[in-house]
């Protein structure tokens, strides 16, 4: 079984031995583990607010007229009632079906980044954090972090998304088995940077077993690195990126180094 602390020892001091480059390479790796959100409104109040001015005309009508006229009136408003809803909600749907519309394009347009240039840089800076474990001289270039963009592009691509899919629907279904899946695959970008023609399919089943009887230590290492982040939080993220994000990216790589070869 590995040891938490020797991990950690062994992390810090392949930033120490590399600190420019490791910054760099994590700071790549911050940029392509990033999410947008989005949000919308409702018109409801807006359609409330007209049916209450008109109820309001009707009243006003009720008072002047009497008999058979005091109906006639009564359905003409009402006639004008249904004319002034139809007049507002219509453009309100209208207008729902707009900010749905773009919203969807929105959506679409950040999952094809995601797949296909922020998932290969993924790749691409877990494969410089692995060469630099063993080599504190690895520069930050084509052959680590524009690694996902090679000849096996194409694979990387469909493995880094269909593995994020798959746990987004698990993480829908319940979350806990969403996070439970989430430290099974873990170890995924790492397989990738090692084997780029491997399916997703057989790279979570790899990262699956070598995760075995190590979820809940590594849950526990991702625990320890908490105070350094609120640290990096008072200092606006500086801390976070100069130091916590690359010292705490070389040790998973260590976890990453430690469960292969005792898998092999």
């Amino acid at each position: 079984m590995w040891n938490r602390k020797e991990l950690k020892a062994k992390g810090k001091a392949a930033y120490n031995a590399n600190k420019v480059a490791c910054i760099i390479a994590a700071l790549i790796l911050m940029i392509a583990g990033g999410f947008g959100t989005g949000s919308t409104t409702s018109p409801s109040v807006t359609v409330r607010n007209q049916l209450n001015n008109n109820d309001q005309v009707v009243e006003s009508y009720d008072d002047s007229v009497s008999g058979d006229d005091a109906f006639t009136v009564e359905v003409d408003e009402q006639d004008l009632d249904i004319s002034e809803i139809k007049h507002n909600i219509v453009p309100m749907i209208a207008l729902s079906s707009a900010v749905l519309f773009l919203i969807l394009i929105a959506a679409s347009v950040g999952l094809m980044i995601l797949a296909l240039v922020l998932n290969p840089l993924h790749v691409g800076a877990r494969k410089f954090f692995i060469q630099n474990a063993s080599d504190p001289e690895t520069k930050v270039d084509g052959l680590n972090v524009g690694f996902g963009f090679g000849r096996n592009y194409r694979d990387i691509v469909f493995a880094m998304l269909g593995t994020q899919l798959i746990n987004l629907l698990w993480t829908l279904l319940l979350i806990v088995p969403g996070i439970y899946k989430a430290y099974c695959w873990r170890l995924v970008p790492f397989i990738i940077a090692d084997n780029p023609e491997i399916s997703g399919k057989e790279a979570r089943a790899k990262s699956a077993v070598m995760m075995n009887g190590s979820k809940w230590a590594s849950f526990v290492l991702d625990l320890s690195f908490i105070g350094w982040k609120l640290v990096g939080a008072i200092t606006l993220g500086i801390v976070n990126i100069v130091f916590t994000n690359p010292y705490e990216a070389a040790t998973e790589t260590e976890l990453y180094l430690a469960l292969k070869d005792r898998a092999e």
